[in-house]
């Protein structure tokens, strides 16, 4: 894993943990805070009901109260006659205004009652209506008729209410229909409904919303306080508040809030944190992005100094910003970078030194053998009367010596002439073997030696033919000089074959085989064993001038009786032979 990598991993990983973590902490906070406010709204418009409740059975008590003072009502009472009662309550109805009115003996027997529409008495009411209405401080609520009403009695005193005696009393009542639920629910900034009997009243919804709500109520298991509700498809929070405990005719009051408000407040919440971490992510991102760039840049500038240094190159260039660190380490580089410049320097001088030097022990061996041959055959050719005999060896010696020195000097200034451009022309390298072969002949390491050759078609590729013949001539060369110290038969063959992608030449001899301790730097230069005569550098110049061309040349097989060496050269077809004819034609008319 890169460095930036590991930079970038904590500093964008920790801000953005602290920033999630810290933003679900506050978002869960802040949706406590309004679910908290939430309940408290919803208690607050509970408490609200109930003051106004308080309000409405005072206004109905203080009602009760006036009509219970007419003196004309007294005298009704004292009548004691039932029929006459029920005959003229009416007008006291009437002037009542109230929903309901009733008047009971003083025993609580009910003796007349009228709703709005004014009805008498029915022949029969319920036992637990006629125990609200006998009893209206145990229950203040009565059901009648489907409605549901709030009633407030009051005792009709004959004379004073000290001493006085109880001639009956006055009950009034308010219905609780549904524009009280409205009313109710504009107080308490929400929905509301009576429930009573396992149904609902009245309510503020609407008639499917009410029978929603009624299903919800009926089940023991939902719709406790402060609990979520779904009614007509929209969410609630409930809150259900006792108005009468009494068995008989258990009446509740149903507040419900709906959350729609905060459900958007917590959508508004949730779109504002998921922006808000975005943001802090894009700014830790490139915070992080920035300091790691800052702190890795010149390290990896560093790197690829140090890389370009292990390739050889001295002139990259290596940072010098960043950190003190980097700085040092930069500077440390460059002063390991000059010290390898002035090491290899100095071992490439003394390599050349020693080069030179070998090389000089080399050539000016050679050269003395050569040149004293030389002298000596031209001094004994000019101070004793010979026959012709005797001169013709003695002229021979002398030009077997210069053609060696010519071979030398031939060697070494090829060797000079390595690395630079070829000459290549569309050529058959096994016409070039067959030349090199008949040049060879001539030669005195030829002598005695049987060279024979082998082909397999005209094997043609791109190649600069007088430095390919060279190799060929080279190897063939130091195979006659292997194969003149064989007990044996002295062989050369020589095998030019082709492939699909190469041409390959064989040289094989039937000398003693090449040395093991000279094998592993064969193709170095000046290395030579069992050699009276050469410098040294035929089997490097074959292997550079090889090795230029795309191909090797490689010691195959060594093995006393057998040696195989091996010139491979890549095969080119993209040239034709009538090309080099076109080529040929501009040289000799230019």
């Amino acid at each position: 894993m890169r460095m930036r990598t590991l930079l970038l991993l904590p500093l964008l990983l920790i801000p953005v943990a602290l920033t999630t973590a810290s933003l679900l902490i506050l978002r869960q906070h802040l949706r406590q805070e309004l679910e908290q406010g939430l309940a408290e709204d919803l208690l607050h418009s509970s408490s609200t009901f109930v003051n106004l409740e308080k309000n409405r059975r005072s206004t109905l008590a203080r009602e009760a109260i006036l009509l219970a003072n007419q003196s004309s009502l007294k005298a009704l009472m004292t009548t004691l006659d039932e029929p006459t009662i029920q005959n003229e309550g009416g007008e006291y109805a009437n002037l009542s205004g109230s929903d309901l009115f009733a008047l009971a003996s003083p025993t609580g027997k009910l003796i007349a009652m009228y709703e709005v529409e004014k009805s008498t008495l029915p022949a029969q009411l319920d036992p637990a209506v006629s125990e609200a209405l006998r009893n209206p401080a145990a229950s203040p609520y009565v059901f009648l008729h489907g409605k549901l009403y709030e009633i407030a009695a009051q005792p009709i005193y004959f004379g004073s209410r000290e001493s006085g005696s109880v001639l009956g009393y006055v009950i009034v009542g308010a219905d609780i229909g549904h524009s009280v639920a409205k009313q109710v629910a504009q107080s308490v900034s929400g929905d509301v409904a009576f429930y009573s009997s396992h149904r609902v009243i009245s309510s503020s919804l609407s008639p499917e919303g009410e029978a929603s709500l009624a299903g919800i109520l009926a089940n023991p298991t939902a719709g406790n306080r402060l609990s979520d509700v779904t009614v007509g498809g929209e969410k609630y929070r409930l809150d259900r508040i006792q108005l009468a405990a009494d068995t008989t005719i258990p009446v509740e009051l149903v507040v419900l809030k709906s959350t729609q408000a905060l459900q958007l407040s917590q959508m508004r919440l949730n779109r504002a944190m998921l922006l808000i971490g975005l943001i802090a992510f894009a700014v830790c991102g490139l915070l992080a992005i920035g300091v790691a760039r800052l702190l890795t840049a010149p390290l990896e500038e560093l790197v690829i100094g140090v890389r370009a240094i292990g390739s050889g190159n001295y002139d990259a260039p290596l940072p010098s910003s960043g950190a003190a660190e980097v700085r040092g380490l930069s500077l440390a580089m460059d002063t390991m970078r000059r010290q390898i410049q002035k090491a290899q320097s100095d071992l490439l001088e003394a390599e050349r030194l020693a080069t030179i030097g070998k090389m000089a022990r080399s050539v000016s061996h050679d050269l003395r053998h050569y040149l004293a041959s030389v002298y000596a055959n031209s001094e004994f050719l000019a101070s004793h009367p010979l026959s012709a005999e005797e001169k013709a060896d003695l002229l021979g010696d002398i030009q077997l010596s210069v053609q060696g020195t010519t071979d030398l000097i031939d060697s070494l200034l090829l060797f000079s002439h390595t690395g630079r451009s070829l000459n290549k022309t569309y050529e058959s390298v096994t016409y070039l073997a067959e030349r090199a072969i008949a040049m060879l002949r001539r030669h005195p390491e030829a002598s005695g030696v049987e060279v024979s050759m082998s082909t397999s078609g005209s094997c043609e590729t791109l190649v600069d033919a007088k430095k390919i013949e060279r190799v060929i001539y080279n190897l063939v060369l130091n195979a006659c000089q292997s194969a003149q110290k064989s007990a044996l038969r002295k062989v050369v063959f020589v095998i030019v074959t082709e492939t699909e992608t190469a041409i390959e030449v064989d040289v094989v001899d039937s000398g003693s085989g090449v040395p093991a301790a000279i094998r592993d730097s064969l193709f170095e230069p000046f290395i030579s064993a069992n050699k009276e005569n050469g410098v040294g550098i035929g089997l490097t110049l074959a292997s550079t001038i090889a090795l230029e061309h795309g191909g090797l040349v490689k010691l195959e097989a060594t093995a006393p009786g057998r040696t195989v060496f091996r010139l491979i050269l890549p095969r080119t077809v993209t040239l034709q032979p009538a090309v080099n004819a076109v080529h040929s034609w501009h040289s000799k008319n230019d």
